[in-house]
């Protein structure tokens, strides 16, 4: 497919730290949040309309519906994990929320990043150091949840817990953080959700790819998709080969996810951020929400949080 085929659109923004995207196959709408701002959102593509809820408790890394519930989320906030009710057709700056569990405890300065759920419906996320706008190494963790929200520690001394992902046959579990500039592989078991055997599969600098690695996603084929921090586009790999097969620029440089969605699941949707003021003025579409037409390739649904 040539690069002429492929579209790229602003659909909403900009954003401070727009991350996390998320697909809702239920209800064909695309959740995502503005990290600093504790705003959650739902992008309408039938309406084009953008809505908003504010979690009035920390930093929100991601937000996921609960399966078979209606208007309830899941999300990281600060490190708390979140049960939020919130009907995403209207803003709501002050949804009703109730804390789960909380993750690092005797630790300061961290807050939950990234979040992904498994085909077993159990949830994944990870968190980061972060003080002011630094990130000190090794204080993050990432924490596997089942229906009693207990979190188990399945790694530990990560310092940006990023990009989640899994093999269609559940063997591999995919894993970024994201300043060692590599893409993770390990053993998964399905029945434990137990990971092991780590390897790499992908160092961003001896590929020459810009920036860091931030959210990723996997298409149908089984390749994953790579959003580039600090690198203005996202990237296409086989995890098996660890070949580099597409580079796609995107018109905001602080690139930070990406997850596929739309009716047939074949649009892949781009977050990005706003944080270098300097650099912004060059960048007018630095942190808005993107949609990428033309990639020839779809996506699987999005799990929704078993509770």
């Amino acid at each position: 497919m040539s690069l002429q085929e492929i579209e790229i659109k602003k659909i909403a923004g900009p954003f401070d730290l727009s991350e996390g995207p998320h697909w809702d196959d239920l209800n064909q709408v695309l959740y995502f949040v503005d990290l600093m701002a504790k705003t959650i959102h739902a992008y309408d593509p039938v309406t084009t309309k953008v809505t908003k809820a504010i979690i009035n408790n920390g930093p929100v890394g991601f937000i996921i519906p609960a399966a078979g519930k209606k208007n309830t989320f899941i999300a990281g906030s600060g490190t708390d994990l979140v049960q939020v009710i919130w009907d995403p057709k209207f803003d709501n700056l002050n949804p009703d929320f109730k804390i789960l569990t909380t993750v690092d405890v005797g630790k300061s300065n961290t807050r939950f990043n990234d979040g992904k759920v498994d085909s077993f419906g159990r949830l994944w996320a990870g968190t980061m150091g972060h003080i002011g706008n630094t990130f000190p190494p090794n204080q993050g963790s990432l924490y596997r949840f089942g229906a009693d929200y207990v979190p188990n520690t399945i790694a530990s001394s990560i310092t940006i817990s990023n990009g989640l992902a899994w093999s269609h046959d559940n063997k591999i579990f995919y894993f970024i953080d994201s300043p060692t500039y590599e893409v993770f592989a390990y053993d998964f078991d399905e029945e434990t959700g137990d990971i092991s055997n780590k390897k790499t599969i992908f160092n961003f600098i001896e590929n020459g790819i810009p920036g860091i690695p931030d959210g990723m996603t996997i298409d149908k084929s089984g390749n994953l998709w790579i959003a580039c921090y600090d690198g203005g586009m996202v990237i296409q790999i086989n995890p098996n080969t660890s070949e580099l097969m597409r580079q796609i620029e995107v018109p905001s440089k602080e690139t930070t996810s990406v997850a596929f969605g739309g009716k047939n699941r074949d649009i892949l949707y781009v977050t990005s951020a706003r944080q270098k003021e300097t650099e912004n003025d060059k960048q007018p579409m630095a942190g808005c929400l993107f949609e990428i037409h033309g990639l020839g390739e779809t996506g699987n649904p999005m799990m929704a949080v078993k509770i």
